[in-house]
Parts: C-alpha cells; sequence; structure tokens
C-alpha cells in the first residue's frame, strides 16, 4: 500500500511501507513579495512529519525548498536529502544526510529507488523531477515544469503534476502529460496557492474522464490523503 498526503502547493508525503518521503517541503516564509503571499495555509502539521526516511528537493525556489523546516526534520529524524549539489550546499545539517543527484542518474537510498528527471523550468537553476520506487509502485514528482517530450519514456503508477500555469504546465499541458505516461493515477498540484496559479482542478479532472484514457484523476485538498496498492 502507497499512502498520499497532499499538504499544499508541491508538497506532498510518500508513504511506503516503513519508509515516509517528503516532496518539496513548503510551509512558509522564502518571499516578501505580495505576489506571492499565500492564498491556502501548508496543512502538515507537527505528527505528519514523523519519521521522515527522505527529503526530495526538485530545486532552489522557496516554494519548494523550505530550509528551515527542512534541517529541523532531518536533522531530528536522520533524513536523508536528496536534491542537486548546489541546494545541498545551503543546508546546515550533517554532511552524511547530503545525498546529491545529477539529472538523469538513479540513487538507492534507504530501499528506496530515485531517478532523478529532467525539467524545463528556466527560472531554476538545476530544476528536477523525481521518478520513486519501490516494491513495485512508482510514484513520479515532476517538480516545476512544462510539457517536455522525455515524459514519453516515464511509466509510474502515479503522476504528481503542477497545473498552475505560470511558469509551470497548465491544465491543458497537464493532460498531455498524462496522456504520455499512461499513470494508473494523476493528482494536480502547484495551484491556487497563490493569486497567479489560480486554476480550477476540476477541469483537470474533467479532461482526464472525457478521454479515453483509463488514468484516474484524484483531486485532494490540503491535508488529505490517498491510497492505493
Amino acid at each position: 500500500m502507497v499512502k498520499v498526503c497532499y499538504f499544499g502547493h508541491s508538497f506532498f508525503k510518500v508513504a511506503f511501507p516503513g519508509r515516509n518521503i517528503l516532496f518539496d517541503p513548503y510551509i512558509e516564509g522564502g518571499s516578501k513579495d505580495p505576489a506571492f503571499k499565500r492564498l491556502l495555509e501548508c496543512a502538515a502539521g507537527p505528527n505528519d512529519l514523523k519519521d521522515t526516511a527522505l527529503i526530495l528537493i526538485s530545486h532552489e525556489h522557496f516554494d519548494h525548498f523550505d530550509k528551515a523546516l527542512i534541517e529541523s526534520v532531518a536533522s531530528r529524524d536522520n533524513s536523508l536529502v536528496v536534491a542537486a549539489e548546489q541546494i545541498l550546499q545551503q543546508l546546515s545539517i550533517s554532511k552524511r544526510l547530503l545525498h546529491p543527484i545529477k539529472m538523469n542518474e538513479t540513487l538507492n537510498l534507504r530501499g528506496i529507488e530515485i531517478t532523478a528527471v529532467p525539467a524545463h523550468h528556466p527560472q531554476a537553476f538545476y530544476p528536477l523531477g523525481f521518478m520513486v520506487s519501490y516494491s513495485g509502485k512508482s510514484v513520479f514528482h515532476s517538480g516545476d515544469t512544462d510539457l517536455i517530450d522525455s515524459f514519453s519514456s516515464l511509466k509510474p503508477d502515479l503522476a504528481l503534476l503542477p497545473i498552475g500555469g505560470t511558469y509551470t504546465m497548465d491544465c491543458v499541458d497537464a493532460v498531455r502529460a498524462v496522456k504520455t505516461m499512461k499513470p494508473r493515477f494523476a493528482i494536480p498540484m502547484h495551484y491556487n496557492t497563490f493569486k497567479m496559479i489560480e486554476q480550477d482542478p476540476k477541469e483537470f479532472k474533467q479532461r482526464i474522464d472525457k478521454s479515453i484514457l483509463k488514468t484516474k484523476p484524484v483531486i485532494l485538498k490540503p491535508g488529505q490523503s490517498f491510497s492505493f496498492k
């Protein structure tokens, strides 16, 4: 059983049996620009982030890289942190917890296979997505990205895809990504956190439901979870 908890924006916890993974942790802070004032608060509470085995960071932007939170969780739980080298250099935690990864590289950490997938996000220094696999089940977290050709090589059970449309794919391109990958399940992310990325996730669901795809779209509100076998 794989359990996926959505905390808002692009912040997820994916729980494989005995192994909790955090993707792009972001609770607060990072920008004084009023354009980036949160419209929806993060739904993660202290109990949600316990026993974290791995923390994966797609890129350096504040809304994907809550430095203080990552340092706190990793130091407490001895979590391994996986990201581009330039991001890891900013963290004030034990070097033994830091695991740099390059595009198209695969690491096996604590029994989890992690592959760094290319992302197209020119605003970031070294953007990545992550395909994680354990015991025959796989989850793809795209990070911030536009629609790119390399998605055709990915066949995850679950795809987590942005739909915000500013700096990332919108609903239409996210559905195109789903058509390319054909995952069993798809969950939209990176929307409605800020004014500039307001979207109706129902459009994402309706477009998939009306297609010939067998993918099941799942809409999660911050704080909700979804499980699959």
